[in-house]
């Protein structure tokens, strides 16, 4: 490359194609019109952008063009190359027409005229483009492979918005800054600045900086084993590849710009021009370049095959363009997905199986590491009483609230994994205060058998049939049982320093009370080998029991109005609709009113629910709801012959978590019942909330979701434990 811009020097100055009068002063303060006398478009430079930009046009709007018509192309990440790929179609535009009026015209536009000034803008907005989507495919990259657990909100959105105010912003501010018009390299853009030549080397090299970040965090990421090799070669084979291309041409443009820059500036040699020549090159190399390369990217490489042969070889692909496969971003996602999934019901299972005490041949491969952490507990609730209490009633200390076993997992396998291809992940896994946790299983042990709702392949369809978190606003992650008995569910580092924090006064609660909180039965970390992210998961009953195909309502019950309801006025909501969503206050009140139970039930279940919310109120908890699922045991007794209607309290740890429905209409139907998200503290983000929804509202006296918790436990005890039971 260094050789061949020599031997361009020395045939440039031979032929005398740039000379020094052909130099542009930077400082010399001119009027636009000798500006426009003074920049000039050379011959060679005129032929590159007529002949090369409709070459780069095609090649860009190839790619743009497959977008456009297969939608199931823009899915992300897909959608950002679409938008880079258009971004180059702008500039070849750009460069085309700027060719096109020097030809014409014999000399460029007036830098303040309209023709420049529209084009320049084009020219900012579409090279920001360029740069942002790039940016941000690293960005997206990066964040979907920390937490295959857990959905950034509307990331999408997120991330092109960030590209588009970059995109309208830096525009913008060019045009009011006047710092859009006529550049050193005959094109309109930014204007030359004097007091910035280094700019365009600084951006190349944080761009490769971020660049090289994507590539190590993505090797980092992904396991180092056979499963994963292939998926790691396909993403360095092209990305090695897009980031050196990009490099490459970027710094050329770079090193140009600085050149020319200083050349302006300081040295005035004419010599000197042929790097305006090469960054003219530069730029046309990356729509023509980098689109070839784009060609390869394992996300849209198939459709742009398929639609190749259709253009070229006229065959009829369009049907198997629409039936295309996920994409290759979302394989890798789904596969670590399943991996984490396995690997974090293994490690409970083998938990599950300490409990009992039986032989762990099976789990011979772990390492068990038993510690104590420097956990303090910091909770006024906890009284030297129930100090006293632990001792003597459970023989329990403190230290087993905060003690912690680590369970270091390989990625061997066993030989049943290994005979369906099951992959684990080295990681380790940390058990948080076991021996009380163990308890709380034990208590219910007669309803749940904890080893067989973890056993690895009876889950195998469950973990393949998983999608992704469904944990409504927070967009936790949610795993089933195949016996439909326990849950796994993600936790906030918020959440679990809430449940450490009140394990004494929760583990006396539950051990001496009658309660319809649903039960924490152990709660876990996961560390991956390599990765700096942690996961944790949490293991609750299920409130449901049976398959969700017997449900026919879910309430999510908090004893507010306030943004409770979730059918629309005046629209009627089928039967199917209202099986398949969750339910509000509002709602519950249009449809049932209240809960149709037998008397016997009813004092006791408001006893319940006045003592649990006013537990939460004593140790500042708030935010939690009730939960009522409507189930038909009829049907799922007659199709399942073994299920006798008396043997229904078996499923159940207490009677007031399936109460019969007495309603004449609804034979078969039981209410299942438990309190559910009750690890929300007061705090600032819950203070915040209130007062921005009375505020937008103007309403100082709207009875919002968020209270604080003696509020909460009042309000819940007031508009549930006395209107609906």
């Amino acid at each position: 490359m260094i050789k061949l811009i020599i031997y361009f020097l020395l045939l440039s100055t031979a032929l005398g194609i740039y000379s020094d009068a052909d130099v542009f002063f930077c400082y010399d303060d001119v009027t636009d019109e000798e500006l426009s006398e003074k920049i000039k478009v050379q011959p060679l430079d005129q032929y590159i952008f007529l002949i090369v930009s409709p070459l780069a046009f095609m090649c860009t709007m190839f790619i743009t063009y497959s977008f456009i018509k297969y939608p199931n192309t823009r899915k992300m990440p897909g959608d950002i190359v679409f938008f880079i790929s258009l971004s180059d179609a702008i500039l070849c535009i750009h460069w085309f027409l700027t060719a096109c009026y020097y030809t014409t015209f014999g000399e460029n536009p007036l830098s303040s005229g309209p023709f420049c000034q529209i084009n320049s803008m084009f020219s900012i907005f579409a090279g920001t483009g360029e740069v942002s989507y790039n940016v941000v495919f690293c960005i997206y990259i990066r964040l979907t492979l920390k937490n295959q657990f857990k959905v950034i909100p509307k990331l999408p959105i997120i991330l092109h918005s960030l590209a588009w105010i970059a995109m309208i912003t830096i525009p913008l501010l060019a045009k009011f800054t006047h710092n859009n018009g006529l550049s050193i390299f005959g094109t309109c853009s930014f204007k030359y600045h004097p007091g910035f030549p280094l700019a365009g080397i600084v951006l190349v090299f944080l761009y490769t900086l971020i660049s090289l970040y994507t590539i190590w965090y993505f090797n980092k990421a992904i396991p180092d084993d056979e499963k994963y090799r292939q998926i790691k070669d396909t993403f360095a084979k092209y990305y090695y590849r897009y980031i050196k291309g990009s490099c490459i041409i970027w710094t050329c443009e770079a090193i140009s710009f600085t050149i020319a820059g200083f050349n302006c500036s300081y040295f005035h040699e004419g010599f000197l021009l042929i790097f305006i020549t090469i960054g003219n090159s530069a730029k046309l190399c990356t729509p023509v370049v980098l689109s070839i390369l784009r060609y390869n990217d394992p996300t849209i490489k198939e459709q742009v095959k398929r639609l190749w042969r259709k253009v070229w070889r006229r065959d009829n692909v369009q049907s198997e363009l629409l039936e295309d496969d996920a994409n290759f971003y979302d394989n890798i996602h789904q596969n670590l997905k399943f991996d984490q999934v396995n690997t974090i019901i293994f490690g409970i299972r083998a938990v599950c199986k300490s409990d009992l005490q039986l032989d762990t041949e099976e789990f011979d491969h772990i390492n068990i590491l038993r510690r104590y952490t420097d956990f303090k507990f910091q909770n006024d609730s906890i009284s030297n009483s129930d100090n006293i209490k632990l001792k003597t009633n459970y023989n329990l200390t403190t230290d087993d609230f905060i003690e912690e076993i680590l369970y270091e997992i390989d990625n061997k396998g066993t030989q049943n994994e290994k005979a369906i291809d099951l992959k684990l992940l080295q990681s380790t896994l940390t058990v948080y205060a076991p021996t009380i946790f163990q308890k709380i299983r034990d208590k219910d042990k007669k309803m749940i058998n904890h080893l067989k709702s973890f056993d690895l392949l009876a889950n195998q369809e469950q973990i393949k049939q998983f999608k992704g978190p469904d944990g409504g606003k927070g967009g936790a992650f949610f795993f089933f049982t195949h016996d439909n008995k326990l849950i796994i569910k993600t936790l906030s580092d918020q959440e679990l320093a809430v449940i450490r924090k009140n394990l004494i006064p929760y583990f006396l609660h539950l051990s001496e009370n009658e309660t319809i909180i649903s039960p924490i039965y152990g709660i876990y970390k996961l560390f991956r080998q390599n990765v700096e992210e942690s996961i944790n998961v949490v293991v609750m009953r299920n409130a449901m029991q049976i398959p969700s195909m017997y449900r026919i309502r879910t309430y999510d019950i908090k004893g507010s109005e306030h943004s409770r309801q979730v059918l629309k006025k005046n629209k009627k909501a089928s039967e199917v609709e209202l099986k398949k969503i969750t339910l509000k206050d509002i709602d519950f009140q249009n449809l049932e009113q209240q809960l149709h139970i037998p008397q016997q039930y009813r004092e006791r279940l408001r006893k319940c629910l006045i003592n649990d919310a006013n537990f939460f109120s004593k140790i500042k908890l708030m935010d939690y709801s009730l939960l009522i699922i409507k189930m038909d045991w009829y049907t799922y007794s007659q199709n399942n012959s073994n299920i006798k209607e008396v043997e229904i309290p078996n499923y159940f740890s207490s009677d007031l978590q399936c109460i019969p429905c007495i309603n004449a209409v609804e034979r078969g139907i039981y209410y299942h019942i438990a309190i559910i998200d009750y690890l929300q503290e007061w705090n600032a983000q819950k203070i915040i909330e209130k007062h921005t929804k009375k505020a937008i509202h103007a309403n100082i006296a709207l009875d919002t979701s968020a209270q604080n918790p003696e509020d909460y436990a009042k309000r819940f005890i007031e508009k549930v434990a006395y209107v609906i039971i």
